[in-house]
């Protein structure tokens, strides 16, 4: 009778721990798709607001920063993003032992997995020393990207580059590649505590679409935007209350624009 207790309250015990453990994978199931689902929504927003400044050939605009002085009269700063690590490519050698090792004496076992190895050992090989590249962080500092130029202001390091001088920048996701004409090795930027410009996490590709478009409007193939008032403080391109507008184009919208825009049902009225 005590013998099919005990097997009654194991199976009792053991019916509770898999019911406990397919509750926990369906609530981390459910977690999973969620997450997923608001990074796709970020996804399809950050997606429309590049087809939104394409289509009104407007440029983003992603100031999170105070601006900083010493650009020319005629120069206006579109993009001031702090908290940015410039990585570059350095060469970092290692040493590898390749070879063998030749032992002189006999083995005596003293009690079972633990043994002795009498007399001396001889190495057969060599030390290889080998060099590869590795990204390492140079510097933490500002990126900041105006009409004429894309500029890093470090601690450590400044780099100032005129947007003609910019001749491929590749989006990284979390940053952008840099390659930059009479400079053999790329730099990288990478945004360590992404800022929040027009409801969205500023990314890579927003980066490399507002130095596309300055580099337009440098070469006389796109037409400037005039600086425009604040009119709003959310978000058309993501409905989400946690992420207000702090910066961006949409901060600064213009009256006359927005009115008009609204009017063909664009914009969302106030």
């Amino acid at each position: 009778m005590i013998e099919i207790l005990l097997v009654a309250s194991a199976f009792v015990l053991m019916g509770g721990i898999a019911m406990l453990y397919g509750d926990n994978r369906s609530k981390a199931k459910a977690a999973d798709a969620a997450s997923l689902a608001a990074y796709q929504r970020q996804l399809d927003a950050t997606a429309a607001w590049m087809d939104d400044h394409r289509d009104r050939g407007e440029l983003p605009k992603m100031i999170c920063d105070a601006v900083p002085t010493g650009f020319d009269q005629d120069e206006e700063v579109l993009c001031v993003l702090p908290g940015i690590d410039l990585m570059e490519s350095r060469a970092v050698r290692h040493s590898i032992r390749r070879g063998s090792s030749a032992y002189g004496g006999p083995t005596i076992r003293v009690a079972r997995g633990l043994s002795f190895r009498l007399g001396g050992s001889d190495s057969i090989g060599q030390t290889v020393s080998e060099s590869s590249d590795e990204l390492r962080q140079i510097d933490n500092g500002t990126l900041v990207l105006t009409t004429k130029r894309l500029a890093f202001l470090g601690s450590l390091r400044t780099n100032n580059s005129s947007l003609d001088d910019l001749i491929g920048v590749k989006d990284l996701g979390n940053g952008i590649q840099v390659h930059r004409e009479r400079k053999q090795k790329a730099e990288t930027y990478l945004l360590m505590s992404p800022p929040i410009v027009d409801g969205l996490v500023v990314t890579g590709a927003m980066i490399q679409l507002a130095i596309d478009m300055a580099k337009q409007l440098a070469q006389g193939a796109l037409e400037g935007v005039p600086p425009r008032p604040l009119v709003w403080k959310k978000s058309p391109f993501f409905e989400n209350s946690s992420n207000p507008l702090h910066c961006g184009s949409l901060y600064e919208y213009e009256m006359i624009a927005g009115g008009a825009l609204r009017a063909v049902g664009r914009l969302p009225h106030h």
